[in-house]
């Protein structure tokens, strides 16, 4: 089970991201493209939705995927700024941090308006229990896409940069 939920959120990673039309991604276009339907195959069969419930999360997903992505840049770069801060000990801008810390805050804020937006939408045409799913896969997502960032970036560190990393994360830091 865990196994095939690793799977999913990885399906579901790919199929949140917009295909690219630069150079070397054309080649891979028809795999992204295999992907995102397999994806699609997935989340309905998970569902149990209709192929007109699945359009219509497509179109939702749409309307927040910029949003989300701009929230979590912004998160991103605070939970970055805050960790460089950390790091210089008693050196740190208090200032800096506090204002870091609020804006972590914010972003929470906002986070959470766009989930309230969102499930207003989807309940327009999804049943509690498919909502309530569907959150779910999003959430497992969430924090594949976070395990693998943190290991992405934990590669080509040295030890004792990665016992640090893994220490402000236990801190706290979930900084991809």
């Amino acid at each position: 089970m865990r196994s095939r939920s690793f799977v999913l959120a990885l399906l579901l990673a790919f199929a949140s991201m917009p295909l690219r039309a630069q150079g070397d991604a054309d080649e891979s276009r028809p795999a992204v493209q295999a992907l995102q339907q397999r994806i699609v195959e997935v989340v309905q069969r998970t569902l149990g939705a209709t192929d007109d419930q699945m359009r219509r999360i497509g179109e939702v997903n749409r309307k927040y995927q910029a949003e989300r992505r701009d929230l979590n840049q912004k998160d991103r770069e605070a939970r970055q700024a805050i960790r460089a801060e950390v790091l210089r000990d008693s050196l740190a801008d208090q200032d800096k941090v506090s204002r870091m810390l609020n804006e972590l805050v914010e972003v929470q804020r906002q986070r959470l308006d766009v989930f309230a937006r969102e499930q207003r939408d989807l309940a327009a045409f999804l049943t509690p229990v498919q909502r309530a799913k569907y959150a779910t896969l999003q959430e497992s997502l969430r924090k594949k896409v976070d395990q693998l960032r943190q290991k992405r970036q934990e590669n080509g560190l040295a030890p004792a940069q990665r016992r640090r990393l893994r220490q402000l994360r236990r801190m706290g830091d979930t900084t991809q």
